[in-house]
């Protein structure tokens, strides 16, 4: 594409252009999207018919009841997200600074660094910026890579999922995460070392198959020859899964940091089995090719330095 084409398709793609475009991708209905945008359906019908004149493609086949998204269609909602997700932050700072704030800090992390890497990084940046907003999302990589990826969060504490992941993020390793399997103090399994044959046949609450904790967990049992387990609650949630073992006989694979804290209270045991490899390194995550701002920056160094450092 020339340089002309570049500044044509800048002069004349609006922010209504990618609104409409992402909300046309949630609905795949083109009257529930003009509903949305409080505008006729004619005339967002002929707005989709413009942008795709202008591109030259067919963003969106017209279903009788619903619409398809087309390649290109998918490629331009993943840049109008990360546009529009990019300008709710401009108000957001801007609103901020106008009111004498100090800028805002938005982190995801998978469960096993949020109990003791994660305190000690955000109590240290919190005191050399007391007036810093942070905000702390705790999920598995692969959906905060996709918040990542649309600005959704500034910095991610995590593991790339998939190898095209290499060329959208930069990755700076923090350490191994191993894993446990988790019961409540007091279960029938403690009495006596179980096998996996035995514990598969009892309650579960997992990660979603999507997660690489999970994956660990059923290639595992794949190579035990053992079968999954079939009574399952599928939650990312680190808290909700340790309520739901600590009030049923219900078993958990959690990160072993998670227990360093909750164990000293007596009310979680690890069981004395192991579940593959460690998940390998998790690291810093920010996205590639991206000037990454002085709260970033500073807040990477922190968690980049070392207790024997």
């Amino acid at each position: 594409m020339s340089n002309d084409s570049r500044i044509h398709v800048k002069g004349w793609l609006r922010i209504k252009h990618l609104v409409l475009l992402v909300t046309l991708d949630e609905s795949r209905n083109l009257h529930a999207t003009s509903r949305h945008m409080n505008m006729s359906q004619p005339a967002a019908s002929k707005m989709l018919k413009d942008i795709e004149t202008f591109f030259g493609m067919t963003l969106f086949y017209r279903q009788p009841r619903h619409m398809e998204i087309t390649d290109a269609g998918r490629l331009l909602v993943r840049y109008a997200r990360s546009i529009l997700n990019d300008t709710d932050r401009l108000i957001d700072d801007l609103v901020s600074l106008r009111e004498g704030g100090y800028g805002k800090l938005v982190i995801g992390s998978v469960p096993g660094a949020a109990p003791l890497l994660l305190p000690r990084a955000i109590t240290s940046i919190k005191a050399r910026r007391p007036q810093l907003a942070v905000s702390l999302f705790e999920n598995s990589s692969d959906r905060l890579l996709a918040d990542l990826e649309y600005k959704r969060l500034d910095v991610v504490i995590g593991r790339v999922t998939e190898h095209a992941q290499h060329h959208l993020f930069d990755f700076m390793p923090l350490q191994a995460e191993p894993v446990s399997i988790v019961v409540r103090a007091g279960h029938p399994l403690c009495e006596r070392p179980p096998g996996l044959g035995e514990i598969v046949r009892w309650p579960w609450v997992l990660h979603p198959m999507s997660s690489p904790m999970r994956g660990l967990f059923e290639v595992a049992l794949a190579e035990s020859g053992v079968a999954s387990p079939r009574n399952v609650v599928e939650t990312t949630s680190t808290q909700t899964t340790l309520q739901l073992v600590s009030s049923s006989d219900a078993i958990a694979l959690l990160p072993t940091s998670v227990l360093k804290t909750a164990i000293s209270a007596g009310k979680f045991t690890a069981l004395p089995l192991v579940i593959g490899e460690p998940l390998g390194y998790y690291g810093v995550l920010t996205r590639k090719g991206e000037e990454i701002s002085d709260v970033v920056g500073e807040f990477i160094d922190t968690l980049l330095m070392r207790d024997d450092a």
